[in-house]
């Protein structure tokens, strides 16, 4: 994940699972933001902090064969896996590098669509990631971001265990710079930023057992797991027992779990004006 040095989750297998267990779950909703957008054949976009997968697939088919798409990663796991996902899907118009999404050498305005998703939330360092996501975009071209929203992320009937295991999430992504709900900033963000036509949509899932997706609680907790036993947010008794409590509502028939929100935006970065100056 780009800006590894300050991402908060642990990396490893499990990591990886997680994330492309994700990138299966938001695909539609990515589909439906990209359709809105109107992506077309011929563009040239990047992904930022791709992961193993990203929503590197709904792009190249979107570009196509006169497109490019490059998939930016730093982690080495995750590298090898968006390789592998790109030579296996014959993704030939997608490219990825090994560079950090906040200090990418990648050419200035050279992308019609530049898109990041889920990197806001765990490392943070807002600024410097919005303007490099400016400096990359063209005149004209469009900044879209996904990020998370918790609020509607619980079990119903609700359970002590969802709703401990839920804060201490939040809390470890607190102390560490990041923010799970960076979400509901993110519309706004970029209306202050000076994108033009500033658009919003925001996608969740009721997840009936025995959807994979359940765990998810369960996965960032173990991914977590040193940070929130270290900054004393929860023991390592008290995170077990949340542990197995939602495990046990993982399984549950007849328990449903929602998931959190995915609040995507996007806008376009105002076009050159007659003299070549941007406006705005």
């Amino acid at each position: 994940m780009s800006g590894a040095s300050s991402y908060l989750l642990a990396d490893g297998t499990a990591e990886l699972e997680r994330l492309r267990l994700q990138a299966r779950v938001w695909e539609p909703a990515a589909e439906a933001m990209f359709d809105q957008i109107g992506i077309q054949p011929g563009w040239s976009c990047v992904d930022l902090g791709c992961a193993g997968m990203g929503v590197l697939g709904p792009l190249s088919r979107r570009v196509g064969s006169h497109g490019r798409v490059v998939g930016v990663e730093n982690d080495v796991k995750q590298l090898a896996a968006a390789r592998d996902y790109v030579r296996e899907n014959q993704l030939t118009n997608v490219e990825i590098v090994e560079q950090d999404a906040y200090r990418t050498s990648l050419t200035c305005g050279s992308f019609d669509l530049t898109h990041v998703r889920f990197v806001f939330a765990p490392v943070g360092q807002e600024d410097a990631l919005l303007r490099k996501m400016l400096d990359l975009t063209r005149p004209g071209g469009v900044v879209a971001i996904q990020e998370p929203d918790a609020s509607s992320w619980n079990c119903y009937p609700a359970r002590s265990e969802w709703a401990r295991l839920k804060d201490a999430i939040l809390a470890a992504f607190a102390a560490a710079g990041g923010d799970f709900n960076a979400g509901q900033r993110t519309f706004a963000m970029l209306r202050r930023a000076g994108l033009e036509d500033v658009q919003i949509r925001a996608a969740v899932f009721a997840l009936q057992a025995p959807h994979p997706y359940r765990r998810l609680p369960i996965q960032l907790a173990m991914s977590l797991h040193r940070r929130i036993v270290g900054a004393g947010i929860l023991s390592e008794s008290a995170l077990d027992e949340a542990m197995v409590g939602c495990e046990q509502i993982a399984g549950d028939p007849n328990t449903t779990v929602m998931s959190f929100i995915v609040t995507q935006v996007w806008g376009r970065k105002a076009a050159a004006n007659r003299n070549g100056a941007q406006r705005g």
